[in-house]
């Protein structure tokens, strides 16, 4: 049996799904969970394995494209939610769509609270935008869809 590894990246913001992208299918989109997803050709690091939820964050590496770039751009000034998932999968039973019954072997749900990058990438930071350390409300930028037109003095 050989196996293969496929990586889906949802951006989202409440019930608006922004952008589906997957890394394994190359030059397709494809339908998992009732939603189509695009190839783009993205790396995924940081997944780790803990016990308490140290507030780790996961580094996904996109190609800098015009559209990336754009929509890297909106999720940090709106603060999306990312979603990354990791499936397992029989290589022999396929290769050009997902699979029935495929397993998740990983999920991580973070907010896009960075990016950096270079001339070819951009590093999409995820994580939570909450302090590790004591209680308080999530940082938030105050914005007219948020809060309505605020009143002049």
């Amino acid at each position: 049996m050989a196996r293969g590894q496929s990586q889906f990246l949802r951006l989202y913001s409440g019930s608006t799904t922004y952008d589906r992208w997957q890394n394994y299918y190359a030059n397709a989109s494809v339908v998992l969970d009732g939603g189509t997803w695009s190839f783009l050709p993205f790396d995924a690091d940081g997944y780790t394995e803990g016990q308490t939820g140290d507030e780790g964050g996961v580094a996904i590496t996109l190609p800098a494209t015009a559209t990336v770039v754009q929509e890297v751009e909106q999720a940090l000034r709106n603060a999306w939610l990312a979603e990354l998932k990791v499936f397992e999968f029989d290589t022999l039973e396929g290769n050009d769509a997902p699979q029935a019954g495929q397993p998740l072997i990983a999920s991580y749900l973070g907010e896009v609270v960075g990016a950096g990058g270079s001339f070819a990438t951009i590093t999409l930071e995820l994580g939570s935008s909450l302090s590790p350390i004591g209680a308080q409300v999530p940082p938030r930028t105050f914005t007219t869809r948020l809060v309505g037109v605020p009143c002049k003095l």
